[in-house]
């Protein structure tokens, strides 16, 4: 029994490790390439733009994506939760917060092996009351050049 027991503890010690600390401390720099994005507002006026998705929206900057193992990342020097990690894979999520009239969130699949990111964000704005209000969700790929640590 006492030997079953060590070889248990063992075994979760050695996959509680794994499961945290498998990736490499990596830095992405990316700039986006493809944007489909979806609004839909009402302004001051009680006007609806009525639901648009488009594709011609571009965020036209970099991104800095910095692992750190086990699972710290930082994006835009901003900090990021590891929801999930396997070999070589890493899932993020970002809630920059709110404004007092928005708040949205951003997730991040990182394929270090393919060196590639792609992301979506959901947000909304106005509240109760506002003079404008809407929803947005936007998602986009991105070319990166991955520098493993």
């Amino acid at each position: 029994m006492r030997t079953l027991i060590a070889g248990l503890v063992l075994t979760a010690t050695g996959t509680f490790a794994f499961g945290q600390g498998q990736n490499p401390a990596f830095e992405a720099i990316c700039k986006d390439v493809n944007t489909h994005g979806y609004r839909d507002a009402t302004d001051f006026r009680e006007d609806q733009s009525g639901g648009v998705w488009t594709t011609a929206e571009k965020f036209g900057s970099m991104w800095k994506f910095t692992f750190t193992p086990p699972d710290q990342i930082r994006i835009d020097e901003k900090m990021g939760y590891v929801l999930a990690q396997n070999p070589g894979l890493v899932i993020v999520v970002e809630a920059p917060g709110n404004n007092g009239n928005a708040a949205g969130v951003w997730t991040y699949a990182i394929h270090i092996g393919m060196q590639k990111v792609v992301g979506s964000q959901v947000s909304g704005y106005g509240g109760y009351g506002a003079p404008t209000s809407g929803v947005k969700a936007r998602s986009t790929n991105f070319d990166c050049n991955f520098q493993l640590k």
